[in-house]
């Protein structure tokens, strides 16, 4: 799962990434040359050899490469904060442009409250996609290949059975793509409706007071509260099931190449430090992938978000006049101007008034006959209307 165009909206994120995934292989390779050391240093105590006058040397080579791992690992980290500052900090500029450009009529293109979420808790959840996926999705290709490159040598057929193993754990991912797709849409699309119909009735609670019809939105309410929480809740056990397979491949492929290694070494034909390798390390070929796994279902929950921006990004923008119209000019004069907020009920019709520059022009009429509507239309919150409204004619 990767986005060419969410990477490719964010190009400030990528050296952080690729610092990140440098940073967690070095630290591999630190891991890799210390498990070495400690294998050939229980060999020769095994063997009855003499450690005395290495002992200093490799205790120093030992704290060095912890040293290493631990630095390389802290810093990683924070290479992956830093592409997802970097991420949020250019999603929200791009959608509140976006807004921008579609003007004061926006809402009629983008729900106000999906416009919220998506700048809001959309753009946080693409913490997980920048700052944790897409390290570890390059990483996790790179650990099984350097990690095979350096057992295979000591101990061919155990390294050749990890290196077999490692594709089952990508190949569930793949398998739990459209059923987590799916029901992550199922989870963002109820989270939204939830938020669009808190925001309306938040915005008509006193109309809602008046004719009393409270009671009734406070159970609309409730029903969409549960369905977002039986969506939630899909949405959890279909994560924790998907992990407890990977961890089934992760584990079992750990075990047959241990396996491997100990049955090569009790027939002779590995070295006691190489089958100690193999062992200790047999588990960093599943690690990776395995801590994929874990960020996939994070990060799919930023790709659903990215959808929504999408669409709003997507959205077509009003045509621009360039004329500029000076304050002294600024007369309106609206003729046949009618409006309709669903296509069937018509608000206004037929409306022809002149308002010259420099008076005060007054908008009465009964309560529903279309004030706020055209007052809408004329500071340009309601763009959908017929008619002409010509400014500064």
């Amino acid at each position: 799962m990767f986005s060419k165009r969410l990477a490719g909206m964010v190009p400030a994120a990528r050296k952080y990434v690729v610092a990140s995934v440098v940073l967690q292989w070095v630290a591999l390779v630190a891991n890799i040359g210390l498990m070495l050391l400690i294998g050939l240093f229980v060999q020769a105590l095994i063997e009855g050899g003499n450690v005395a006058d290495v002992q200093f040397n490799l205790a120093t080579a030992a704290v060095a490469a912890i040293a290493v791992r631990v630095a390389c690992l802290t810093l990683a980290q924070r290479m992956g904060q830093a592409a997802a500052a970097a991420a949020k900090r250019t999603v929200r500029k791009r959608v509140y442009d976006k807004l921008v450009r579609l003007g004061p009529s926006y809402s009629e293109r983008v729900a106000t409250s999906e416009a919220v979420q998506v700048s809001v808790e959309g753009t946080e959840q693409l913490e997980s996609y920048f700052g944790s996926y897409m390290p570890q999705l390059f990483y996790s290709v790179l650990a099984p290949v350097t990690l095979f490159a350096c057992l295979a040598p000591l101990c061919l057929p155990a390294a050749v059975a990890l290196l077999a193993c490692v594709p089952l754990i990508p190949a569930s991912i793949v398998a739990v793509q459209k059923i987590a797709k799916r029901a992550m849409g199922t989870y963002w699309g109820a989270y939204t409706d939830l938020g669009a119909a808190f925001l309306e009735n938040l915005q008509g609670l006193t109309t809602l007071k008046i004719y009393r019809a409270d009671e009734a939105r406070h159970r609309a309410m409730n029903r969409d509260a549960e369905t977002f929480r039986q969506a939630t809740m899909r949405l959890l056990r279909m994560q924790l099931n998907s992990v407890t397979v990977m961890d089934v491949f992760a584990y079992g492929g750990a075990a047959v190449g241990i396996i491997m290694a100990l049955w090569q070494f009790s027939i002779g034909q590995v070295p006691f430090f190489a089958a100690f390798a193999v062992v200790f390390l047999a588990a960093e070929f599943f690690i990776p992938l395995r801590t994929l796994g874990s960020f996939f279902h994070t990060a799919m929950n930023g790709m659903a978000a990215a959808e929504k921006m999408f669409a709003i990004l997507d959205t077509p923008e009003p045509e621009r006049g360039s004329r500029v119209i000076e304050p002294d000019r600024a007369s309106f004069a609206c003729r046949g101007v009618g409006y309709s907020y669903d296509g069937e009920r018509t608000v206004l019709e037929a409306v022809d008034f002149d308002a010259p520059v420099g008076s005060f022009t007054g908008i009465v009429g009964e309560s529903g006959s279309g004030k706020s509507t055209l007052a809408g239309i004329l500071s340009g919150r309601n763009a959908g209307f017929s008619g002409s409204v010509d400014v500064g004619g």
